[in-house]
């Protein structure tokens, strides 16, 4: 079986069977398979391992070179339509028997490591009903156009089969541009389709979400949890760098000390060479700072806390930067956001993350803080009245 080159920190992976289906389907379209397979790095005969994973780049440079040779814009609808049943797969089986789409979709995203590493899907409630999103790993590619379209039209097809019912979705997002020829996508979504949209996401009514599935069973789905829960135990314990980061300064955001220097000095890397790492990921500090601020604000606004608390929670110095920087995430003041007494209508930006709870007690009295540069003099970004400016360290 391939192995990855041994390192401390394993390269994120996923599960082989995209690469099992890409290759399914370049036979059909008489593509040299075996050479597919030695460019990628792989074997055609390790395919056959139940627990084999690849690297993500790998199954980004097969996708790559098969779109390539075949001419085909749609590759990715064309790979989500070729069968591959692992019986092997865990997660699949809890998802199949679960109670409801919605029940589905939630453990579907607590399990979703068994198919790859990082937070490829996340559920998110909205005005309408319910979503998914999903973010391809690493710097955008030209794969990742063919890995959304296979992603979410296999979410659409598994809902109808699960289901029993002809289920539409609300609405279904790309973030790349629309193929000059949509008839095949509308086909298979039957429903509005928004493309250079912030995020790649399908939608569901209330309605839906709460369709029962034909083959739920409690007691086989509690077996099948406890399989995924062991099969997410058993592999190695990978953590992108993006992941790390957003760890840390979750942990430091009410009262610590969040600047990029100290998250830099607590995950035991050089300023610079985190920058870079965030850089190879697509991402940035700032960028991830400000995406978990948006999110549990959301959160944290729908629980009974003041807006001084919340303004605490989430790190800013002051209460009146943090009513700016919800205005502009969401369009609506926090005031009039907790008058409604409703959930938010504004879109989340491209990165996500899962809101969670309040740890501990909040200090006895809120007190202002003045925030240091985040790069001590190497980044020229500083928070300003508890925003960061947008200017870019060096490279």
């Amino acid at each position: 079986m391939a192995q990855p080159p041994p390192s401390s920190s394993p390269e994120p992976s996923l599960s082989a069977r995209m690469a099992r289906q890409a290759l399914r389907l370049a036979e059909t379209l008489g593509l040299p398979v075996e050479a597919l397979c030695r460019e990628a790095g792989f074997r055609m005969e390790d395919l056959d391992d139940p627990e084999l994973r690849i690297p993500y780049a790998a199954l980004d440079g097969l996708l790559e070179r098969a779109a390539e040779l075949s001419g085909d814009a749609n590759l990715g609808l064309h790979i989500a339509r070729v069968d591959v049943v692992d019986l092997d797969d865990p997660a699949t089986f809890v998802v199949l028997t679960c109670a409801t789409l919605r029940e589905a979709m939630e453990r579907g995203c607590r399990y979703q490591r068994v198919w790859g590493d990082g937070e490829r899907f996340l559920m998110e409630e909205t005005a309408c009903g319910v979503r998914m999103r999903f973010t391809p790993v690493g710097v955008s590619r030209p794969a990742h156009r063919h890995l959304v379209d296979a992603a979410l039209v296999q979410f659409a097809t598994g809902v109808r089969a699960f289901t029993g019912v002809d289920v539409r979705p609300l609405v279904v997002r790309f973030t790349h541009t629309a193929p000059a020829d949509l008839r095949e996508h509308e086909a298979l979504f039957g429903c509005p389709l928004e493309f250079g949209a912030p995020f790649n996401a399908i939608e569901f009514s209330h309605e839906d979400a709460q369709r029962p599935f034909i083959h739920a069973n409690a007691l086989l789905n509690a077996m099948f949890q406890r399989q995924a829960q062991r099969a997410l135990e058993r592999l190695p314990d990978v953590s992108t760098t993006t992941e790390r980061v957003r760890q840390q300064v979750r942990r430091e955001l009410a009262g610590g000390d969040f600047s990029f220097v100290a998250v830099a000095r607590a995950l035991r890397q050089p300023p610079r060479t985190l920058q870079r790492r965030l850089a190879g990921e697509g991402q940035s500090y700032a960028a991830i700072v400000e995406a978990l601020r948006r999110e549990l604000s959301e959160s944290y606004l729908q629980r009974r806390m003041s807006i001084a608390e919340v303004s605490f929670l989430l790190g800013y110095a002051d209460p009146v930067a943090f009513h700016r920087a919800f205005k502009r995430w969401w369009g609506v003041s926090p005031e009039g956001f907790r008058r409604s007494g409703s959930r938010l209508h504004a879109e989340p930006g491209p990165l996500s993350i899962h809101p969670g709870g309040v740890s501990g007690r909040l200090a006895p009295a809120l007190r202002r803080r003045a925030r240091p540069p985040l790069l001590d003099g190497e980044e020229q970004r500083f928070v300003r009245g508890g925003e960061a400016s947008s200017t870019s360290p060096p490279a």
